[in-house]
């Protein structure tokens, strides 16, 4: 097995190159140059954050055992968590991350520090309130989400603000290899792969890469990815279909993609392919952003 870390990185990426080289064609690439203006990059830390909402109802997850565990925390209580682990991190516990949670929606004012975004990336039906999408991922250096894909198997654009991060990502034909435990985690540790057990992962392709603040990443529709935080890190992400992959992700019903999610891509579909407007499609799909899988 080789490990690689061939991925393209471009710099101010035109939407129409981007559309055509990368998402039609299902390839993962790095672009910078596209966020440098945003005030978050100035503005967003636990201090900032801690003082904006602090007694903001939360929620973090363990991984432990391919199982999720839910911590409900304040906001000003978890950034205590990261603060006192960053400081020594030998006479603390690592905190639970907070992984997949919508503050645009909870934090309204924050969308003005992520201005201006780059809409003309995604297909129109996502401009009328973009960031209702998008959820955050904060959490301490070490931070680690196992190996998985993203459950609606949507594109994924993903913003690194603040830290670096460690990402591995297999494109969807080497799941194959991976060992899956149910829809969309797998058992493989790609940092330390069990050979002996798990020996059919030699014949995948992993590629290990490192995502700095003003980096977006785009991962295509079914990428695994297995991401571990190497500094407190502040990121978000926005997961988005086109036409074609939310008739994709609809047929994945026959692959095991579970009935809550074929709903939740059945209303993007409507929204995509039959131009129902978002305005109507969201408070459907809503639920979805605190839907955990």
């Amino acid at each position: 097995m080789i490990v690689s870390s061939a991925i393209e990185r471009r710099y101010k990426l035109s939407s129409d190159e981007f559309k055509k080289d990368y998402v039609e064609l299902g390839k993962p690439v790095i672009l910078s140059g596209v966020t440098s203006n945003w005030s978050g990059f100035e503005k967003w830390s636990l201090k900032y954050f801690k003082n904006l909402s602090p007694e903001l109802n939360i929620y973090a997850k363990k991984f432990c055992n391919n199982k999720i565990e839910i911590c409900p925390l304040t906001m000003k209580k978890y950034i205590e968590l990261i603060e006192n682990y960053e400081k020594a991190p030998e006479n603390n516990p690592l905190p639970p991350y907070c992984h997949d949670l919508p503050l645009f929606s909870l934090i309204p004012s924050l969308i003005e520090n992520a201005q201006p975004f780059p809409i003309n990336y995604l297909p129109e039906w996502y401009c009328y309130k973009w960031w209702r999408y998008c959820q955050f991922f904060l959490g301490s250096s070490n931070s680690v989400t196992p190996l998985h894909f993203d459950c609606l198997l949507t594109n994924n654009m993903f913003f690194q603000i603040v830290g670096r991060k460690q990402f591995t990502i297999l494109l969807p034909e080497d799941a194959k290899h991976c060992y899956r435990q149910g829809w969309r985690w797998f058992l493989v540790n790609p940092e330390n792969p069990d050979l002996n057990k798990y020996p059919d992962y030699k014949n995948a392709k992993p590629i290990k890469f490192i995502v700095n603040p003003g980096d977006i990443l785009y991962m295509p529709p079914g990428t695994l990815h297995h991401v571990r935080s190497l500094d407190m890190s502040i990121s978000f992400n926005i997961d988005w279909h086109t036409q074609k992959s939310s008739l994709t992700a609809l047929a994945a019903i026959t692959k095991g993609m579970p009935i809550q999610n074929l709903y939740y891509n059945f209303l993007l579909t409507m929204g995509l392919v039959l131009k129902v407007p978002p305005q109507i499609i969201f408070k459907f799909y809503k639920p979805y952003l605190n839907y955990v899988s």
